[in-house]
This record gives C-alpha cells, structure tokens and sequence, in this order.
C-alpha cells in the first residue's frame, strides 16, 4: 500500500452555499439586535432628560428656599412691543452651577427703562440684543446641557430659515419648522439672531394668558407658576406641590423654546412668553404645529406616549399624552374669559358645568379641584 493510501483529505474554508448561510444568520441576529440596542439607547436619553428636569426642578427649590418665592416667568417690559427681556431659566443659573455665565450676562431683576446697548451694570436682556456685540451674542448661544433633553433632534441654536423666512414659525404644509426670536417690528437686532434651545419649558397654567397686562385683563388671569413678574411661592399652590406642574419638556415638532427670555412678552400667542413658558389649554403631544395657536405654545416631547414634567415639589413624572383632557375650544369657558371683572375663574364650564381634564387642572396651583394619584 502506498504511502498515500493512508491520507484524509481535508476541506479548507466554505463553500459558497454555507458563506451565504452564514452571512444571512448574522444579518438576522443584527436585525433582531438593532430594535432592542435603539431602544436602549433611547431608555438611556429618556433617563437623562428626566435627570435634567429633575437638577432644573432641584435649583427652582433651591431659589425658592433663597428667596422665598419662584423666579419671575419673565420681566414685564410695560405696552411696548417686541421688546425682549429675561425668562425664569436665567435666574436658576447660580442653582445649576452657571454662575459665571450668570454673571456676565449681567441680568436686572426688573425691566429697566429706558433700553440701553451700552449699560455697565445690570442690563435687560433688550439692551444685550441692542448692542449686539460679539462676546455678548456668544452668551446667550450658549449651549447648556440641563436645558437640552438628548432625545430631542432641535440644532443648539434655534433654526431659521436661509434666506431668513418671513413667517415667524414654520407650517405643516411647506415642511420648515423655524422659528424666529426678532424684533418685530425689526429695528433693534438682526433678523437672523439665534439663540440657544431649551427643551424645558415652565408652566403659566391652564389659561392662554399673553401677559397679565394686556387690554383684556381678564382673560390674561394666570393660573399656573411663571407669568410677567410672577412672584409665586409654595403658599400660593393651594392644590398641593406634588400635583402642579413647575417645569415640562417642549420638542422639535413643536418648535422647542430658549433659555434666555421672552423674545415679546405682550404679543399674542407663540409670538410672546411662550418661548420660555408653555400653557395646557392644547393638549400634550397635540399634534399641530404652525404659525401661531398650536403646540408651539403647548408641551410635547420626543419620547413615545408622553412627556417628562416637574412637579412644584421637585418630583418627576411621566405624564401619558391619554391623560384625561378637556377639549376648550368653547369661547364662553373659562379659558376665554371671566363672568365678570369680580368674579373667580373656575375650572367648569359656566353653561354645562363640565369639569376640565386632569391634564388642564394640573397646571392650576389653585383651582381646589382634586386629584388622584392615579389620575396621572
């Protein structure tokens, strides 16, 4: 017998059959992992931005136990109109480890008249606009994580259009959705301002008040925690701090906010406050957006089913986009007006006595309707 006869051949490598084979079970195995690796990607930013609500809700209490009441909402500017001043995130700034910034920013605690690019001391944030120089634009473009939720897409600097767009916000239809902080009527800063995203909103309440100086003082009746010149203290939430809303979040779709102000606190709609402070009379998540009258007033999130909120006790909770809620579109309810000058906004429909959704009643400090924990 041959020295050869004894040999086993042995096959080296794959076959074309079983490389295929093999590169296919891969390619399931990855597209069975994919799902479950983005969904622990997204639990891990959801984790985050309900820690950031949490550190902004933490340095609300901290200002409170300073001051013995919340920050201002936003300063009250008097009649004129587009003139920018400071929100209440500007003032949680030493309780969120930003002091230095906070103090180059240089903020009054009150509107100062008149507007002056060139103030040295505590300024408004109109003159800062007004100057507009370099240093002090790059402060409030500022990126600041605690204000940012990971899971939302919005650039760090609001978007606008390039041409700029005439429109203040973008609509459904035409795919944009910038949204403008200028002057309006233009005059005393560029068009093409942008300044830095917050997706963390306050909450004025359940009433679409502008301002609580407009012409029609009694619609403009605030009923949550941050309004013009807001001196809201834990006394004043009548409902109890564990179920008031303090602080929600705002995403993309629904346009986000900013950190730094009120772009015109007297105009109406998103036009005004609702850059730094948010309402529920249109649902969570609603799902509209445009110019004016839509979420861009509201809260929302990126996060499915609902949204982070900050209660008035420094709690956090997810609130469901199901939770009940009251449609108001009714001129004669509550959120359009009051019976008369003297008389107390109330939650229920003056005509058929209909209550307003837990949703709507928990962004009411004091409307003495109770709330279930399990409402929510």
């Amino acid at each position: 017998m041959s020295g050869s006869s004894g040999r086993v051949n042995r096959r080296l490598g794959f076959t074309l059959v079983e490389l295929l084979v093999v590169i296919a079970i891969i390619g399931i195995l990855v597209a069975l992992l994919l799902p479950a690796i983005q969904a622990a990607r997204e639990a891990a930013r959801r984790a985050q931005c309900q820690n950031h609500a949490k550190n902004i809700a933490i340095a609300l209490q901290n200002y409170h136990s300073a001051k013995k009441e919340f920050p201002p909402g936003f300063l009250k500017t008097g009649p004129g109109e587009s003139i920018a001043s400071w929100g209440w995130q500007i003032f949680t700034l030493p309780y969120l480890e930003e002091q230095t910034l906070y103090d180059q920013l240089r903020p009054s605690t009150t509107f100062m008249q008149p507007i002056d690019a060139n103030r040295t001391g505590k300024r408004n944030l109109v003159d800062l606009l007004a100057g507009y120089k370099p240093s002090d634009v790059a402060l409030v473009q500022t990126p600041l994580a605690v204000f940012r939720c990971p899971s939302d897409s919005t650039p760090p600097l609001a978007p606008i259009g390039d041409p700029v767009d005439a429109l203040l916000n973008r609509s459904v239809d035409n795919g944009k959705w910038e949204r403008h902080f200028k002057s309006d009527p233009g005059g005393l800063w560029p068009d093409g301002f942008q300044p830095s995203v917050s997706n963390y909103v306050g909450s004025s309440g359940y009433i679409d008040a502008t301002c609580p100086f407009s012409s029609d003082p009694i619609r403009c009746h605030n009923t949550g925690i941050f309004f013009g010149d807001s001196e809201i203290s834990i006394k004043h939430i009548t409902d109890g701090t564990s179920k008031t809303f303090i602080v929600g979040e705002r995403d993309k779709f629904c346009l986000a906010a900013t950190w730094i102000g009120a772009r015109n606190p007297v105009g109406p709609n998103s036009w005004s406050s609702r850059w730094v402070n948010a309402h529920t009379r249109f649902k969570l998540n609603h799902p509209t957006t445009g110019n004016h009258d839509t979420c861009t007033e509201g809260f929302s999130s990126a996060h499915p089913g609902g949204a982070h909120f900050a209660f008035s006790d420094a709690s956090v909770r997810f609130v469901s986009d199901e939770i009940d809620f009251l449609n108001t579109d009714d001129p004669t309810s509550c959120y359009a007006i009051k019976a008369s000058s003297n008389a107390a906004c109330k939650p229920v429909h003056p005509t058929t006595g209909a209550t307003i959704g837990v949703y709507q009643r928990l962004a009411w400090r004091d409307d003495d309707v109770p709330i279930n924990n399990i409402d929510f």
